[in-house]
């Protein structure tokens, strides 16, 4: 079984999870982000709804169990954003509403960080989890950062801190989160993902695609159990990083 850790479903044709399913996928979160100008909240509860209400109706129809995380995030906060958190219990109502997300900070300004601490706050008072961006741009200053809002403002076992390369893990190896690895064209390969794998080990990691509108690759968890296997890593770490990590994070 593979579970994909954070995803941009609804940007995606029915035959990427066609495909998808076909190597192994059987779960996926897919989480809120910035698919249009979020300039007012009615636009970004509209992408709630779509992710929330309908993705699950259009993709669980190919054997694919759809979690969502909804949240503003920092590319796309729009200018009454407080409407959008006052409507999250809305949605962190539902039952496959796993997490608050994708939130984080894109870059380091007052607005963002104002919206990211509120947000971390609503998730901390509700003990639920939350799904963290970090960015490609200013990435090591951006994370560090980051880690001191998410010190300061939620549990750090709540908090799968995603978009985890090489310029990074070293100042996050060591906390508590649960990371993320996200393999991309623009962001880790599959043997860089084995590689980071070997060195820092199995248990702290969760794989993710993010397919969006960027450049993507939807079967790059498989192809990433493919190269594990190949290379003779354990039945047990494969599991670990390929759907029990994810599943335990969210107690599923």
């Amino acid at each position: 079984m593979i579970f994909d850790a954070h995803m941009h479903a609804d940007t995606r044709p029915i035959e990427n999870f066609m495909e998808m399913n076909m190597a192994g996928v059987e779960a996926i979160l897919t989480c809120a982000y910035d698919p249009l100008r979020m300039k007012k909240s009615n636009v970004t509860l509209e992408h709630f709804d779509r992710i929330v209400y309908d993705e699950p109706k259009r993709i669980e129809k190919h054997n694919i169990k759809v979690y969502a995380a909804v949240g503003v995030h920092p590319r796309a906060i729009p200018d009454d954003y407080e409407n959008v958190i006052e409507k999250l219990p809305k949605y962190m109502n539902e039952e496959h509403v796993i997490a608050v997300g994708e939130i984080g900070l894109d870059e380091i300004t007052p607005k963002q960080e104002e919206v990211f601490i509120k947000q971390l706050q609503y998730a901390d008072e509700n003990n639920y989890n939350v799904i963290i961006h970090t960015p490609r741009k200013n990435k090591a200053k951006v994370t560090q950062r980051t880690i001191t809002l998410l010190d300061e403002n939620i549990n750090p076992q709540n908090v799968q801190l995603d978009h985890v390369d090489n310029s990074i893990i070293d100042m996050l190896i060591d906390k508590d989160y649960t990371l993320g690895i996200t393999v991309q064209p623009l962001k880790m390969s599959p043997t860089e993902t084995v590689e980071m794998l070997d060195k820092y080990g199995f248990d702290k990691f969760v794989l993710d695609t993010d397919i969006s509108y960027a450049p993507s690759n939807h079967m790059a968890l498989a192809e990433v159990k493919h190269k594990l296997i190949q290379d003779g890593y354990k039945k047990s770490d494969i599991k670990k990083v390929m759907s029990n990590n994810v599943m335990k994070f969210h107690n599923l």
